[in-house]
């Protein structure tokens, strides 16, 4: 990011103190018991020193503020168009013609990333990043029990403000790439949190905000044929689970989201929707709870981001079910064939452009589709769940029927 251009006389005049006590920026680095490169690092910029520090370096070297101060240019503009905080992301209109759009640089493990967003301008980034600042804003004023929900919707609301203001965007870039980015920035989170361990944060706020999206964009959907598709919890949670036939093979607080249809004034328990950003996160309490439900002829589709990358300087999210099938080869990964050869999910719906739907010619017991968030109307999520419980409700009917014989 570029920096104030009085920090750059700064850092400049820093290396010069350095310099004349000397004293090398190694031989800094193990007085001051800092990582090797620590000094290097400060004096280029890559990391600029926090106040504190600063003093500390400057009085290893004999020196002090008013020497560092010494011959720079107080008259200097202290920003210009191209300066702003530095932070762990933000955006800049691309001006390739062949491009266009931001590219939003971020930070990804040891590299200064950048994602290419098509159809896009600074005023919408700012746009979601303001939304999820002002959502999380909030936990200023409320006390420790409500600050989950406070995080939860803020994520969730800035994702969907996101995929509406950029609806050809890859549904998964925006939440890893976007998302997940600015939440990791301390900068949007009130100064109070300022040791919050974001990461560990983000782990739990992402998958609650998650399914939070999931609900909020097909509920009235879903609600226009009767289903009910929500977050459970409580004795209400604990009701609707009991009406399965393998309620005791389910962790109640490992269900995610719950499927209700309506039979007349008859409220049933039809299904699970298992909710993942990527295959790696807690997918191992899934397996087992949607393998009873689908061998009992329940609902139980995996809803995913499969998001899935590599530390780069231009990451791509490439998702981790990898290829379908060929006619001449498999080289298919076992997490794909845990849901077209195992059949250990009714369906797998992913919001990733880069993941591989499973080919309609294929023979599977359950197929990978592909998403977005255009249009929940009649999408593929919204049909294939419609078309469940409709079967669920005739098998239901003809049990009863077969019953009162």
């Amino acid at each position: 990011m570029p920096r104030n251009p009085v920090v750059e006389q700064l850092l400049a005049r820093l290396t010069e103190i350095r310099e004349a006590s000397g004293k090398s920026s190694d031989e800094l680095d193990e007085e001051l018991i800092l990582g090797p490169g620590w000094i290097a690092r400060f004096e280029s910029g890559d990391t600029v020193p926090a106040l504190d520090v600063l003093v500390v370096i400057l009085d290893a070297l004999g020196s002090n503020l008013q020497d560092l101060l010494a011959g720079i240019d107080i008259d200097a503009p202290v920003a210009d168009a191209t300066t702003s905080v530095d932070r762990f992301i933000h955006a800049e209109q691309d001006e390739d013609d062949l491009f266009g759009g931001l590219r939003i640089h971020f930070r990804y493990a040891d590299h200064d990333a950048v994602y290419r967003l098509q159809d896009a301008n600074e005023d919408q980034f700012e746009e979601v990043v303001k939304t999820l600042r002002n959502g999380l804003a909030r936990l200023v004023h409320d006390d420790s029990e409500g600050q989950q929900s406070i995080k939860t919707n803020a994520v969730a609301n800035a994702f969907l403000k996101a995929v509406s203001l950029w609806p050809d965007a890859n549904p998964s870039d925006l939440w890893w790439f976007v998302i997940s980015r600015a939440y990791l920035d301390p900068f949007n989170h009130p100064a109070q949190f300022a040791r919050l361990d974001l990461g560990q944060s983000w782990k739990r706020t992402g998958g609650w905000a998650l399914e939070e999206v999931l609900v909020r964009h097909y509920r009235d959907a879903l609600a226009a044929h009767g289903i009910r598709m929500f977050i459970a919890h409580g004795d209400e949670k604990e009701h609707f689970l009991g009406q399965l036939e393998v309620a005791d093979r389910l962790e109640s607080d490992k269900v995610d989201v719950l499927l209700v249809g309506d039979d007349h004034g008859d409220r049933l328990c039809f299904g699970v929707v298992h909710v993942k950003a990527s295959f790696a996160e807690r997918r191992t309490d899934d397996v087992p709870m949607s393998k009873a439900l689908v061998e009992a002829g329940y609902t139980s589709p995996l809803w995913t981001m499969d998001s899935k990358s590599t530390p780069a300087s231009e990451p791509r999210n490439r998702g981790e079910l990898g290829l379908a099938r060929l006619a001449t080869t498999d080289s298919r990964s076992a997490k794909r064939k845990d849901i077209e050869e195992d059949g250990y999910f009714s369906a797998c719906f992913s919001y990733n452009t880069n993941t591989i739907p499973t080919p309609d010619s294929q023979d599977v017991r359950a197929r990978i589709f592909i998403c977005d968030f255009k249009d929940p109307t009649n999408d593929t999520f919204t049909t294939f769940i419609r078309e469940a419980w409709e079967r669920f409700r005739e098998e239901n009917l003809a049990a009863g029927d077969s019953a009162g014989k």
